[in-house]
């Protein structure tokens, strides 16, 4: 196995155990948050995010990304980089707090003003974990992001879950994301072994734009994209429906966690290695894709099969009308497995641009699609959300295709009988939900699920897609060489 394959390798690993770790950890915290906050505190904690999580964008992506794509680099460029990103989080973090009070007006929720001040404080602590991450994903050293994590998770929901019990309501929400990156930054900082000196080079930094600024840019409007549902949701509907929404989000993000980000994360950085080589571009994305969707459909389907138990038995019984919002969400997780790998492998490539215009017509379909949704109710909003990401997905398979000169057709071809296999596994936890004795504990139900659905689903898998199996494990095993 090469060096750079041994990289990938150990990479995977160490960004599985960090996507696995956290999202144990913060799921368990998120179970102890719900059975203490309703979705009103829930949906007002999520709306004082929105403006931190955005204005957060320009010290996070943007120049780090370019560090990590650019071939060389010297000192001055980390330094300068450092000091830029610092100073843009100081000014944005002061103008989130001076215009808190407007924001909390706009959604007509005064209590949102001193959240928002408080949650502003976040910008400034993530930029200055800037460069040392970027520093660390250039040596794709993941194993200190999978430290950082679990200590700033720990600390993070120990505390939340404390001022929770407390009595602390959605406080104990941001005073757990204020703990949690402090705790991060320090461990970045303590364990990278870089440190910034006090040296600066606009002229550096400005090499940096040409694929940097295109890079913020669609980045900003990703997290416009997936801020926008909150934000319509508050303003048509409420804090409630935002805390269903939430809510509802959570699991969808375990799962993508969990069974994609460990293929997702490493698509940039690998790719970018290897990219004056088409052939291997080729042979990554066909093996990334397929793994993707063997994974995919039985987690999201799974579980939008067993949601009718699962939901009310974790999250708790307040939260019953946010069932359907979690089943209709798990198709985004279904999509997720291709166009995440599509849009890495185009950046990797250095075609941001082209990120960023499909951001923004993405943007523009969903403000018409959510809004005119959020007119019947929050379940309404949820479809118009999915079918948004749909819409755009052969756009992003045809872009591949083009610039990387990918046989995107190829990895999909088993993705028809990966999605008949969970139809039948659907169906099967469906027959046994329905056939389970009333008096039934939810344990039971759940693990009765479970066990049927797999054992359906690897049944009608062996039948259908064996060959592809054994190909999608013999092409990752080729792409470690």
């Amino acid at each position: 196995m090469t060096s750079l394959g041994n990289k990938i390798v150990l990479g995977t690993f160490w960004t599985a155990v960090e996507t696995w770790g956290r999202q144990a950890a913060m799921f368990a915290v998120f179970v102890i948050l719900v059975r203490h906050l309703g979705p009103e505190a829930f949906g007002l904690a999520a709306l004082s995010m929105v403006a931190p999580v955005l204005l957060a964008v320009p010290v996070t992506k943007g120049l780090p990304e370019a560090l990590i794509q650019r071939s060389e680099v010297e000192p001055i460029h980390f330094h300068s980089v450092f000091w830029l990103l610092v100073a843009i989080g100081a000014v944005l973090s002061g103008l989130i707090w001076a215009f808190a009070g407007v924001i909390a007006d706009i959604f007509g929720q005064p209590v949102l003003k001193d959240l928002i001040r408080w949650t502003s404080l976040i910008v400034l602590i993530q930029s200055i974990a800037g460069v040392p991450i970027a520093i660390l994903k250039r040596q794709l050293n993941f194993r200190l992001f999978a430290l950082r994590t679990m200590v700033g998770t720990i600390i993070g929901g120990s505390l939340g879950v404390a001022l929770a019990i407390s009595g602390y309501g959605m406080w104990s929400i941001i005073w757990m994301q204020i703990a949690k990156a402090v705790v991060e930054t320090a461990v970045l900082l303590v364990g990278s072994a870089w440190s910034p000196r006090l040296q600066f080079s606009w002229s550096r930094c400005s090499e940096l734009f040409g694929f940097g600024g295109p890079i913020l840019g669609q980045s900003l409007w990703t997290f416009v994209n997936d801020e926008m549902p909150k934000v319509i949701l508050g303003l048509f509907l409420g804090p409630y429906a935002v805390g269903i929404y939430a809510m509802a989000r959570r699991p969808l993000e375990l799962l993508v966690e969990a069974f994609l980000s460990p293929i997702v994360t490493m698509t940039m950085p690998a790719v970018a290695r290897v990219q004056s080589e088409p052939d291997k571009i080729n042979r990554f994305f066909n093996a990334s894709v397929r793994l993707a969707g063997i994974v995919a459909f039985p987690a999201f389907v799974g579980f939008a099969a067993i949601a009718p138990v699962a939901v009310p038995f974790i999250f708790g019984q307040q939260w019953v009308s946010g069932i359907l919002a979690v089943q209709i969400l798990m198709l985004l997780g279904l999509q997720r497995a291709i166009d995440s790998i599509c849009a890495f492998t185009i950046l990797a490539l250095g075609h941001s641009g082209l990120i960023l215009k499909l951001n923004i017509a993405y943007t523009v379909l969903g403000a018409i699609l959510l809004t005119a949704a959020a007119q019947i109710n929050i379940n309404v909003t949820i479809s118009a959300l999915v079918a948004t990401n749909l819409l755009l997905l052969p756009i992003f398979l045809f872009l591949v295709q083009r610039i990387g000169q990918v046989d995107v057709l190829k990895p999909l071809a088993i993705y028809p009988r990966l999605a008949f296999a969970a139809v039948l596994m659907f169906a099967a936890v469906a027959a046994w939900l329905a056939a389970a004795p009333a008096n039934l504990s939810p344990i039971i139900l759940i693990a009765g699920g479970i066990a049927a659905g797999a054992v359906v689903y690897l049944g009608a898998a062996i039948i259908l897609v064996r060959p592809d199996l054994l190909n999608a494990r013999d092409l990752s095993l080729r792409l470690r060489g």
